[in-house]
Formats: structure tokens, sequence, C-alpha cells
């Protein structure tokens, strides 16, 4: 018990006129990073025109109870075009049910269950001043694979939070989740850059954009899907 607790220490120790001091200070665990509801959770969505590709996003796979669903930002949505889950080597059409320009907050039904990714139980967290905590994220950036991120929040309002962390196009979308596993937020806006040199694209440390979930808590979501389904 004493070995665990002091790693969540920090140990001074001063020697002075003989006489040696030893000081425990108990730290934060400010930087505990927990990636596995990002990772589980992080799909890849698709946009389709006139049956070819036109670009992605990123997204996560959640569950209330029976009703599963995909949380991403709003502006991937373009008129005219289909969205559609990668499974395996299928795709999955989704449907909007809801879409809140005003936070750039949007939420899907797959035509069908998923396979290739299995939903996390949707929890929000309740807590306003995040301002110093640690957050993950998992998306798909530019043209790679799922890819895991983490950071901090630089700042905190009650519609949105400033992210230190990583970012590129593509990973717009993608939840993002504090150390306790619960959804805080929807990256919305990102800063890109490129090697002048280099046909790879470079991982900016900057400032992310995230858009909270303040306002659509598990039981409101819940309802929301209810009277939606209630209307097919």
């Amino acid at each position: 018990m004493f070995l665990l607790t002091m790693l969540a220490c920090i140990i001074g120790y001063e020697k002075d006129a003989g006489v040696t001091t030893v000081s425990i200070e108990q730290t934060r665990a400010a930087h505990y990073y927990y990636y596995d509801p990002a990772i589980q959770s992080s799909v890849r969505i698709q946009s389709y025109a006139d049956g070819e590709t036109t670009g992605h996003g990123s997204g996560n796979y959640f569950k209330i109870g029976n009703h599963k669903f995909i949380v991403s930002a709003a502006h991937i949505i373009t008129e005219g075009e289909t969205l559609k889950v990668q499974d395996y080597d299928a795709t999955v059409e989704l449907i909007p049910f809801l879409i809140d320009q005003s936070v750039d907050l949007a939420f899907f039904i797959p035509k069908r269950d998923l396979t290739s990714v299995r939903p996390v139980s949707y929890r929000t967290s309740k807590k306003l001043d995040i301002t110093g905590d640690s957050v993950v994220y998992a998306g798909f950036p530019a043209d790679l694979e799922k890819a895991v991120f983490h950071g901090s929040v630089a700042l905190t309002d009650r519609t949105c939070f400033m992210m230190q962390s990583f970012a590129l196009p593509g990973a717009s979308g993608s939840v993002v989740f504090d150390n306790k596993g619960m959804a805080v937020g929807v990256l919305s806006a990102i800063k890109v850059g490129m090697h002048n040199l280099s046909p790879f694209p470079q991982l900016h440390e900057s400032l992310v954009y995230v858009n909270r979930l303040t306002d659509y808590d598990r039981y409101k979501l819940e309802e929301l899907i209810v009277q939606w389904k209630s209307l097919k």
C-alpha cells in the first residue's frame, strides 16, 4: 500500500548542517491517460457522392441500453452526400437523428449493428471546469489508420474547450474522453501543417478546439433516440 501511494507523490531530499530532511508531497493524477474507450469505439466515417468517396471524418460508437449510435461533428455532413462507416470489408450507412449546428455535434444510428467495433457505454462528464485535466481521443487523421492521441485541457468554457494535443484533418468528429472514460466533447477544429520537403503530414502540437457534450447527457440522449425511433 505504501509503494502504491508513493507513486502519486513527489519526494524531496535536503541535507543541511548534518540534518537530513525528506519531504513527501502528494500530486494530482492529472496526467494519467485512459485510452481504452477511445480506441475501442473509434470509427472512420466516409462520405459518398454518386458512388464515389469524397472524404472522411471520425466518430465513436456508443450504447445506451439497447440503443446503439455514433457521435461525431455536424460539419462532416454535406448536403447530397451519404455517410457510411467502414465495417470490415463492408460499409454501413448512417442515419442522422440529431444535428446541432450551434455546437457542431451530430448523432447517427447505423442501419445495422457494427461488428468490427464494440460500442462503449455513453457516459458524459458533469464537471464544468476541466482546465488542466488529461484527455484522449482516437481517430483517423489524414490518410492514416486509427491513431490515438492525448493532451491536456488548456482552456474551458461551458460549450467548448481547447486541448493542447496533435491533430490533422480527418480526425474531426472524434469524441474526446477524460481519464475516467467519460465523454467530454467532440473534436471540431484543428491546425494543419506540412514539411516543405516531406510528402508526409506533420503532426502539429497546437490548440485543438473541442465542442462539449454538456447538453447531451445519457438521459436526454436516450429520450431523443426513443422519440426519433417512434416516428420511424
